[in-house]
């Protein structure tokens, strides 16, 4: 099962992504996307034996290319702390 929490923005603000990957029968994926971490959220989650997956989601734009750009930052994972 995926959830998916998204917030709203009327502005042109960068967002994140945070897949929350919990180990349950169901291997269930929690989705949000934020414009601030919650690292204390992020911390907590890794202790109760999630994993957390974190990355930048773009703007997504007509005739992208599959190009990687040499400043694109990678994303950041997190099993334990």
């Amino acid at each position: 099962m995926v959830l998916r929490k998204v917030i709203e923005s009327n502005e042109e603000k960068p967002l994140f992504q945070l897949f929350f990957l919990k180990d349950d029968e169901e291997q269930s994926i929690e989705v949000e996307e934020v414009e601030k971490i919650n690292f204390i959220e992020v911390e907590n989650r890794v202790k109760q034996g999630e994993s957390v997956f974190i990355t930048c989601k773009r703007k997504q734009e007509a005739n992208t290319t599959s190009v990687a750009r040499e400043d694109a930052t990678g994303p950041w994972y997190f099993s334990r702390i």
